[in-house]
């Protein structure tokens, strides 16, 4: 019997084999996950001015002020940023004149000296600044106001002028400056920077004398008092010399019996026609100059030195 050799089913017999599309499973594809679509908000726009801001702000005031006054009564934002545009360039050409003038001269600050050269490398006198003096364009409408938003907190003043009082509170010197704005807190206190003013007392010239006299009393007291600690310790220093020699405490111990003979009422017995004064009275040489003097020994010269 011959073998039955197996045979690899073709793809035609494969889907014969499988189930029928009736009973197949059908799964659909899962797209990827995703976060949401995202809402777009509209943002804010704030007019907040910046620092930058404002001298481009006054720039403009400035510009446009100059262009109504020579009978321009309008212009397009084109034509005044070309204006402030050439407004800048003209002013960094004229501080880099000044600047060059400081630096050759070795000056770290700009002096008139320096303004005068810049205006001389523009072709313009020192004079022709003289109209510029007084402007056409009156001052209450080229001097702007600054208008700045209330504080929320207002500081407690009152309080201020409780502690220090009226003539040591700072708002004084603040109310007396308009250009500070009223935005900023008070000065502090005036005794931080200023010296305190205090009418001096005249002082009494008897008040003085005696105060003087007292302290030249105590003084004396003083130095007194320190000459006899002084002399104390000479004293002490002297018997602790003496004691350590024997002659010499051998003679201080026969001074001090004859004092204590002496305070004791037994004096020594001599010629009994002294009397009291005679006993007790200095004894006075008025002729001590006319003593016998000893004579100098005179040195031996040599010959040598002689001839």
């Amino acid at each position: 019997m011959a073998p039955i050799l197996g045979k690899r089913p073709s793809p035609d017999q494969d889907d014969s084999t499988r189930e029928p599309a009736s009973k197949r499973q059908r799964i659909e594809p899962i797209p990827p996950l995703t976060p949401p679509p995202e809402e777009h908000s509209e943002a804010k726009v704030t007019d907040a001015v910046l620092f930058n801001d404002e001298p481009r702000q006054l720039l403009l005031r400035s510009v446009a002020l100059a262009l109504e006054h020579v009978g321009f009564s309008g212009a397009s934002p084109e034509a005044m940023e070309a204006l402030c545009a050439e407004v800048d360039e003209y002013a960094a050409e004229f501080l880099s004149g000044v600047t060059q003038s400081m630096l050759n001269a070795r000056r770290s600050l700009p002096t008139p000296l320096d303004f005068k050269h810049a205006l001389y490398r523009f072709d313009l006198p020192v004079l022709s600044l003289q109209p510029h003096s007084k402007p056409p364009i009156p001052a209450s409408r080229s001097i702007p106001t600054f208008e700045y938003p209330a504080p929320s907190e207002e500081p407690d003043t009152d309080l201020q002028k409780k502690l220090l009082g009226e003539d040591l509170s700072g708002e004084q010197d603040k109310n007396s400056r308009a250009y500070i704005p009223k935005k900023f807190p008070s000065f502090p206190s005036k005794h931080t920077y200023k010296w305190t003013v205090t009418a001096p007392a005249r002082p009494n010239p008897r008040d003085i004398r005696e105060e003087a006299a007292k302290t030249a009393r105590l003084g004396e007291e003083a130095l007194r008092r320190l000459v006899k600690v002084s002399k104390a310790g000479k004293e002490k220093d002297v018997k602790k010399a003496a004691s350590k020699d024997p002659r010499s405490k051998e003679r201080h111990e026969m001074w001090e019996k004859t004092m204590q003979n002496l305070m004791a009422g037994n004096r020594p017995t001599t010629n009994g026609n002294l009397t009291t004064e005679e006993d007790r009275s200095m004894i006075v040489n008025s002729e001590q100059q006319y003593f016998r003097k000893a004579v100098v020994k005179k040195r031996n010269i040599p010959d040598s030195v002689a001839s």
